[in-house]
């Protein structure tokens, strides 16, 4: 099989099977499809493999982190320039963690930081809310966690065998 038709058919199927469980099922758990997808293209622009997962995991986890902090600390004042301060200023420390070997995927981190800020500036959830399913870290964690490992790593394995190939194989096509 082509691999445009395989990571088509799994992917999309996976894609069904995630929509379907978090909208209904899991929908109490309040995790978030765009954010799982997103976890998933993480993975794959982190390389596709093992070694990605996990530098994709750990920068979209230090996002997620710092966009809490920003919630936390936008929660702080009403004044819409010390928000953008704030904003502007974790931007810079979750950049900063590339210093870090492990945090080096600053896209991964970026995707992290973005959607959880969005999530609580967009739903008003607090930064101090780790319940599910409103606090923006444990659900932005938990949807990037399933995609990172399910709807990326997973599906590359099986997208591997489809074509033929081994996962990195797959992932370097990818």
């Amino acid at each position: 099989m082509k691999l445009p038709v395989a990571l088509a058919l799994v992917i999309g199927l996976a894609g069904v099977l995630i929509s379907y469980l978090y909208l209904g099922p899991l929908a109490g758990l309040g995790l978030f499809v765009p954010a799982t997808f997103i976890g998933a293209a993480s993975f794959f622009a982190a390389g596709g493999d093992l070694a990605g997962l996990k530098k994709s995991l750990a920068a979209n986890v230090w996002g997620i982190v710092c966009g809490t902090v920003t919630l936390i600390l936008a929660g702080l004042t009403t004044n819409t320039f010390l928000v953008a301060v704030v904003i502007g200023g974790m931007t810079a420390v979750f950049i900063l963690g590339a210093l870090v070997p492990l945090l080096d995927f600053v896209p991964g981190s970026v995707f992290g930081f973005a959607t959880t800020a969005a999530f609580g500036l967009l739903t008003g959830a607090s930064g101090t809310d780790f319940s599910l399913p409103t606090g923006p870290f444990t659900v932005m964690l938990l949807s990037f966690v399933v995609g990172g490992l399910g709807l990326g790593y997973a599906c590359s394995l099986l997208v591997g065998k489809l074509v033929g190939a081994g996962a990195e194989s797959t992932a370097a096509a990818t």
